[in-house]
């Protein structure tokens, strides 16, 4: 199977020079974490844009300063499992696929999931491939703070628990994106060294106004926006399997849990490409 097998052809990419707001925009509507980035009116890769680069740099609007520019890519032509290395390789979520240095498409951990790995009979139990060492968060916790643990743990989702350390839910990024706004700011800069002339000058000093557009995360705690219907699997649950449930649910990560009901470990989609080299 080759990386054109299962790659998504028809992207959305902002373009540079272009602004924080339009690609903020673009990730809200797409409910994307990371999107392609090429010159403006081209199929030119710059590189890619992710939501968490956005959360990292509040105050930066150029586009182009917060592109990730070395990532890697892949031919369409290149097997499947040299995908699934890249991907692990590089701890990214997606490849853009380029032909002749131009961008035809994407690869995504959910391509190889939903479109292979779902489809291969494989039967090893996909708890061979589950970080043991999980990160949870309480269900009382305020979404600004998730936020946060998210940005320094470097989670896109994190089991919830309660009081008793019930396993109750679990949040991602893109919960938290879907309830906040997107807020514009205007600020007014005093601006040294004035020159004769300029347009924006007046009363003798220099000031500029400065508009932003950031994310505001209302003032809500992680229960109420998490996911309560969850999708488990046990230790014995295969890969293929596995993969079949996060398809039919349109999930990225399954909790695993014991005989007990506790949480023992969590299997992300990503974890599941292991399974093919």
């Amino acid at each position: 199977m080759q990386v054109k097998d299962v790659m998504t052809a028809n992207i959305k990419c902002v373009e540079i020079p272009g602004t924080r707001a339009e690609a903020l925009d673009l990730l809200r509507n797409l409910q994307a974490s990371a999107i392609p980035a090429v010159k403006r009116g081209t199929n030119e890769l710059v590189g890619m844009i992710s939501l968490r680069k956005l959360f990292e740099n509040p105050d930066e609007e150029q586009l182009a300063m917060l592109v990730d520019r070395d990532v890697p890519r892949i031919s369409p032509d290149d097997p499947l499992e040299e995908a699934a290395r890249r991907i692990l390789a590089s701890h990214s979520r997606r490849l853009p696929v380029l032909k002749d240095g131009r961008l035809v498409g994407i690869i995504t951990v959910r391509d190889i999931v939903y479109r292979a790995i779902s489809k291969m009979n494989l039967e090893r139990p996909a708890s061979d491939y589950m970080n043991p060492n999980t990160i949870v968060i309480w269900d009382g916790t305020p979404l600004q703070a998730a936020l946060e643990i998210m940005v320094l743990s470097r989670s896109r989702a994190l089991p919830v628990i309660d009081e008793k350390g019930n396993l109750v839910g679990i949040v991602d990024d893109s919960d938290i994106v879907k309830v906040s706004d997107v807020e514009t700011e205007s600020k007014m800069s005093h601006m040294a060294g004035r020159t004769e002339g300029d347009s924006w000058t007046w009363d003798s000093e220099d000031r500029v106004y400065i508009t932003k557009r950031k994310l505001k995360v209302p003032d809500k705690l992680v229960r109420d926006i998490m996911e309560k219907n969850l999708i488990t699997i046990t230790r014995k649950t295969s890969v293929s399997r596995c993969a079949e449930l996060m398809k039919q649910y349109r999930i990225e990560q399954t909790p695993v849990v014991g005989a007990d009901g506790r949480l023992v470990g969590v299997v992300h989609d990503a974890d599941l490409l292991r399974a093919l080299i």
